[in-house]
């Protein structure tokens, strides 16, 4: 639990996916692609 709530909290402070994939020690990008999926904000300045 710990684990997911220090890949929510990188995520939204807007770390890096990469970063956040290598620090969770992630193999698969789509498991660290759900910590960034929930706060959809934080990549609102790349869409426009």
């Amino acid at each position: 639990m710990l684990r997911h709530a220090c890949g929510f909290a990188l995520a939204n402070q807007g770390a890096d996916t990469r970063l956040i994939q290598d620090y969770l020690d992630h193999r698969n990008i789509q498991h660290t692609v759900r910590y960034t999926a929930t706060n959809p904000a934080c990549f609102e300045r790349l869409w426009r």
